[in-house]
């Protein structure tokens, strides 16, 4: 591991306490990195809302069976048939399962957000297990939001990284100027 891994590492690691203990995605960490990602409370809620929806899904198939029956809706046959099984046991699994979606839910939504460290040094784009993307002060040279999405030029103008990250985009802009990043399109 290189020093400006290992650098990172101990930034992302200082932030990640600091991040865990905000109730946003926005956290400032020891080192004074500013990191944009889901906090525990944003995952609890996330899979609070996966989870109950699953549930109700499963109190309230056979009433969306019959309305499938008169309107057309997305996937209406198989909620038709889904809804006609009225055993008792069936009826008691149903909000279990959609209890478990929910779970499932949740997992893939939060492993698909990308966080997003902006530090004195570096930027980091990506999971620290996951081969993230690393951008040195050096080779850094613009970054902007086009389309929603963030875009990150490095100084010979190519484009290092276009994509969506966590956090508000006024919240991620005040991160890369009040480290001295230059912002805005070229």
């Amino acid at each position: 591991m290189n020093d400006s891994e290992h650098r990172a590492d101990h930034i992302e690691n200082n932030c990640a306490t600091e991040t865990n203990r905000a109730t946003g995605t926005n956290a400032v960490g020891n080192d004074g990195a500013s990191v944009f990602r889901l906090g525990r409370a944003d995952v609890l809620v996330i899979g609070a809302v996966c989870v109950s929806i699953g549930v109700a899904l499963g109190f309230f198939l056979p009433a969306l069976g019959t309305f499938a029956t008169k309107f057309p809706i997305p996937f209406g046959e198989a909620i038709e048939k889904l809804s006609k099984f009225d055993q008792a046991w069936v009826v008691a699994v149903r909000p279990i399962i959609g209890a478990a979606l929910g779970v499932i839910a949740t997992l893939v939504i939060s492993a698909s957000t990308t966080p997003l460290l902006v530090g004195d040094d570096e930027i980091v784009v990506g999971r620290s297990d996951d081969h993230p993307l690393r951008i040195s002060r050096t080779a850094f040279s613009t970054a902007y939001f086009d389309g929603g999405k963030l875009t990150i030029l490095t100084e010979g103008g190519h484009q290092a990284y276009k994509g969506d990250v966590e956090g508000k985009k006024d919240k991620v802009a005040e991160a890369f100027t009040s480290r001295g990043y230059r912002w805005g399109e070229i």
